[in-house]
């Protein structure tokens, strides 16, 4: 792990930042949980259960969420719960509203990202939660591009969020040191499920340059599914513009 340290610990750190951030600037919408707030540990969330997570997290409510302690194992499951995202986008409210709280809660989701990259970095055993997360963030900038394509003014306030959101798992997947294999090949099944789905609404820059590092990190595998994963979102990263 030594090795992984100065660096995992960099990028642990500027993740953690950029998460930050977004989801702090975001926080006046709500109520900092303070004095024994109580978040749920079942039932769905909203995107104010998200941030409320955060600040239990950050104020040593509880500890970062992991399986297999019995403490924390159901908030977890509600954070990857994709069951909260489906309610969401039943409801009634406008597309424009829908966007809104689906980026809250990438923004939520994008500080937690942060927070296990940096346990991992230090050592702690939580490469498994990581990774259900970035799957978990996969789905959800697919349902923002669903929304994108309902209203193509909500494209320029999404598309940073979905291309960031892209890198960081891509970032991930060439991790092959840190990752173990059958982690990675989750990973990389889920970018292939999600990516036709979220191309339309990256810019074309942005598309080739993640063409050109799909390239690269296919060349260099050798994992048959991953390099046909990495081959599947590739050949539809060149189809079309």
């Amino acid at each position: 792990m030594v090795p992984y340290r100065s660096t995992g610990t960099r990028l642990a750190v500027s993740w953690l930042a950029a998460g930050a951030a977004l989801v702090f600037a975001a926080a006046p919408l709500f109520a900092n949980p303070q004095g024994g707030a109580v978040l749920l540990a079942n039932g769905p969330w909203t995107s104010r259960d998200y941030v409320q997570a955060i600040f239990a997290v950050h104020n040593g409510d509880i500890t970062l969420p992991r399986r297999g302690n019995p403490k924390t194992e159901a908030f977890f499951d509600r954070l990857v719960d994709r069951g909260n995202i489906e309610l969401l986008l039943a409801s009634s409210r406008t597309v424009e509203e829908k966007s809104g709280q689906v980026l809250i809660i990438l923004s939520a989701t994008g500080e937690f990202r942060g927070r296990y990259g940096y346990a991992v970095a230090l050592g702690d055993d939580v490469q498994n939660e990581l990774i259900q997360l970035q799957i978990f963030r996969l789905y959800l900038i697919d349902r923002l591009a669903a929304l994108t394509a309902m209203d193509r003014s909500a494209g320029p306030r999404l598309n940073s969020a979905i291309a960031t959101t892209l890198s960081g798992t891509l970032d991930t997947l060439a991790e092959n040191h840190i990752f173990s294999r059958d982690q990675r090949v989750a990973l990389g099944l889920a970018l292939a499920l999600h990516y036709p789905a979220i191309r339309p609404t990256l810019e074309a820059p942005q598309r080739q340059a993640i063409a050109t590092r799909l390239a690269l990190m296919s060349t260099g595998e050798d994992d048959p599914v991953l390099r046909s994963a990495f081959a599947a979102a590739l050949s539809e990263g060149r189809g079309g513009n």
